[in-house]
C-alpha cells in the first residue's frame, strides 16, 4: 500500500466520522444516505443485513428506530455482539439459517440489506459477474422472505450483468433504481440497487 492510499485514508471524512460515532465501519453513511432519500427504515420492522460484518448497517438502522425493530444480521465471518441485533453466523443459503429467519420473522421481512461482496480478483469482468451473482442470491432470498410491498437494497460492482439484474429486481418490486452515496470511495465500482414494493411472482 502507498503513502498516498495512506494519507487518503488518514484524511477520509467519513472515516473520522464513524470513529466520532462509534460506527463500526464508514459504511453506516452509505446506508444512511440511502435510507435518507428514500425513507426505508422504520419503527416496528423486521430487517435482515446479508454480509453484514462488522455491522454498522445493522448499527445504523438500529439506532435509526431507536431499537424498536427486529434486525438480524448474517455473515460468514464473525460479527461483535450488538445489543438488539440478533446475530448469525453462517451461510445464508443455508437452509437451517433461513429456517432461523422464518422463526424470527414468521410473517415476512420488511426490508433485506445486502452489502454483500466478492473477494476481489482485480479482474473487473470476473469481479463484477461475482458481485451480480451475491445479487441474484439477495434477490433469490427477498422472493422466499420478503413480504409483499417490502424493500431491498443490495451493493453491485456495476458491470455488463447490472442491466439484467435490474431487469429482475423490476420483475419483482414496483420500484427499482440505483444509487450511488457520496460516501462511496470516488474509486470504488459499488452502486446500490434500491427497490421498493415488493410484488410475490406466482408460482410456476
Amino acid at each position: 500500500m502507498t503513502k498516498a492510499w495512506f494519507k487518503n485514508r488518514l484524511n477520509d471524512h467519513y472515516l473520522q466520522k464513524s470513529r466520532a460515532d462509534d460506527y463500526r465501519s464508514r459504511a453506516a453513511y452509505k446506508l444512511e444516505e440511502i435510507d435518507q432519500k428514500y425513507r426505508l427504515i422504520k419503527p416496528g420492522m423486521k430487517i435482515l443485513d446479508l454480509g453484514a460484518a462488522p455491522g454498522s448497517w445493522s448499527q445504523y438502522a438500529l439506532r435509526k428506530v431507536n431499537g424498536k425493530a427486529k434486525i438480524i444480521a448474517i455473515d460468514l465471518l464473525e460479527i461483535a455482539p450488538i445489543d438488539g441485533v440478533t446475530i448469525i453466523k453462517g451461510d445464508i443459503r443455508a437452509p437451517e439459517n433461513q429456517a432461523k429467519i422464518i422463526e424470527l420473522a414468521p410473517n415476512g421481512l420488511d426490508l433485506i440489506l445486502s452489502d454483500m461482496a466478492p473477494d476481489t480478483t482485480g479482474v473487473h469482468y470476473a469481479d463484477t459477474e461475482n458481485s451480480a451473482l451475491l445479487v441474484h442470491l439477495a434477490l433469490d432470498i427477498a422472493e422466499k422472505l420478503l413480504r409483499p410491498g417490502g424493500n431491498f437494497v443490495a451493493k453491485v460492482f456495476e458491470g455488463v450483468e447490472y442491466q439484467q439484474l435490474l431487469q429482475r429486481t423490476r420483475k419483482l418490486f414496483g420500484f427499482a433504481k440505483s444509487f450511488n452515496p457520496k460516501a462511496s470511495l470516488s474509486r470504488s465500482r459499488e452502486i446500490f440497487m434500491v427497490a421498493q414494493d415488493f410484488k410475490p411472482q406466482p408460482a410456476k
